[in-house]
């Protein structure tokens, strides 16, 4: 049974990831087709990132405080009240442009705490099922990825058999469908900031407590700094260097879907071998000699030699497979840190400065390739990718990616506890370790 509620989980993400997809390519359509104006599907598609951001930075401290349990079917309804209420708005009095930028910020901002709520959960779930954590974390992130994966060609082919509003009603059904998922896959799980705390603490209080955990916990510190860069340096190559490359070089459209769907389709591959393999490797290994190395950088350096369709496609499909691996490993090291009480308030945190860089990415991307050129872009991320790996050799904790570590209270995080004003992490398995660690049960 506790093994079913994880798959469950799972299953629940990859739904309501398949539906948020798809509600981000119907959501334009719908406005392009009832409007008639880009100006219009632009101001409609920034509520909803904008909705989305603000969010995950405010969001935390509720999740922490009510419990996933409570938090994610509830978001997911509200998710698919805020969908659903665009065709029949439409149908019934009619839709103005700010009703719609209003709903559609509204199905951004609730669509978020229930992904992060899932998260929170995953720890005690697996403790639970009695699996690794690595496998916990490989699960949540294929799930994530498949429905990305699938929900927007889902809601291109359901575009050409129905209307919009019909498919904006079929993604209300599918986030209908998310929420009972969830609903079951987290029922008792107690996971929640209230626990042992007084429930009168302010939000901002419990807002700068996920903060101070960021600021004593070095390791997380340092993996958001990485995937801050990293995640910049990824998206000015989706969004900008490889749709370039494809018309100035290849002179192709259709191999840009191509390789954008190779890269997408390996990475899940990745994904689930490590869901597999993924508990019985070194962790820091695995992440900077072989995921980080031999991931994200050889496709920048193949495009910047100038390499035809074919070499590239096997770069990228190489790399997607191997670039799949990290965020499961990046994703058990945190589930392990974090506090349960706080898990909700820095999960958010992370995702928000995570990707909080990737609208420079495309932004100083297209600067960069009218400025300099394409290749010498390339050659120039590339080079920025081996900096960014660089990180780890300066510190920070690093060296305790491998093995589980004790985590201290919220209030020790608030405090500090250590003398040093600094967080005392030990390794569990050391002799006269005086706390236990929460939730283990890989």
């Amino acid at each position: 049974m506790n093994r079913l509620r994880l798959l469950v989980l799972w299953l629940s993400t990859g739904t309501v990831s398949a539906a948020s997809a798809a509600g981000f390519v119907a959501i334009p359509w719908f406005v392009l087709m009832t409007t008639g104006s880009a100006a219009n599907v632009g101001m409609v598609t920034a509520a909803e990132l904008v909705g989305m951001l603000l969010a995950t930075a405010l969001s935390g401290p509720l999740i922490d405080r009510v419990g996933p349990a409570r938090t994610a079917p509830l978001a997911d309804l509200a998710a698919a009240l805020c969908i659903g209420a665009i065709p029949l708005a439409e149908t019934t009095t009619g839709l103005t442009l700010w009703s719609l930028m209003s709903l559609a910020g509204a199905f951004g901002a609730f669509r978020e705490p229930g992904q992060t709520a899932r998260r929170v959960a995953v720890p005690e779930l697996v403790g639970n099922a009695g699996v690794a954590m690595e496998r916990g974390a490989g699960g949540m992130d294929a799930a994530l990825r498949a429905g990305h994966l699938s929900g927007a060609p889902l809601a291109g082919g359901a575009l050409a058999l129905f209307d919009p509003p019909g498919v904006l009603w079929i993604a209300t059904a599918v986030m209908t469908l998310s929420a009972l998922l969830v609903a079951y896959a987290a029922r008792g799980v107690t996971t929640s900031g209230s626990a042992g705390q007084d429930t009168s603490e302010g939000f901002a209080r419990r807002f700068a407590a996920g903060i101070g955990y960021l600021r004593r916990d070095r390791l997380i510190t340092w993996i958001v700094v990485l995937l801050l860069l990293t995640n910049t340096l990824d998206l000015a190559l989706t969004g900008v260097l490889l749709p370039t490359y494809s018309a100035r070089i290849l002179h192709d459209s259709l191999a840009l879907g191509v390789l954008v769907g190779a890269l997408g389709g390996a990475a899940l591959t990745g994904n689930l071998l490590f869901t597999w393999l993924g508990a019985r490797v070194r962790r820091r290994r695995m992440l900077f000699t072989f995921a980080f190395a031999l991931g994200p950088i050889p496709p920048h350096l193949a495009m910047a030699a100038g390499s035809g369709f074919a070499v590239l496609f096997c770069v990228v499909v190489g790399c997607g497979l191997v670039a799949g691996m990290i965020n499961p490993i990046l994703a058990a090291v945190s589930y392990e840190r974090i506090p349960a009480e706080l898990r909700g308030r820095v999960l958010s945190l992370t995702t928000l400065v995570a990707q909080g860089g990737t609208p420079l990415g495309v932004l100083f991307g297209g600067l960069a390739v009218e400025g300099i050129g394409l290749r010498t872009t390339l050659t120039c991320t590339a080079l920025l990718y081996l900096v960014a790996l660089a990180i780890p050799v300066l510190g920070g904790g690093w060296h305790e990616m491998n093995r589980p570590r004790t985590r201290p209270t919220a209030e020790e995080v608030v405090v500090g506890s250590t003398p040093h004003g600094g967080q005392e992490l030990v390794d569990s398995s050391s002799p006269g370790c005086g706390r236990q660690t929460e939730d283990r049960g890989w």
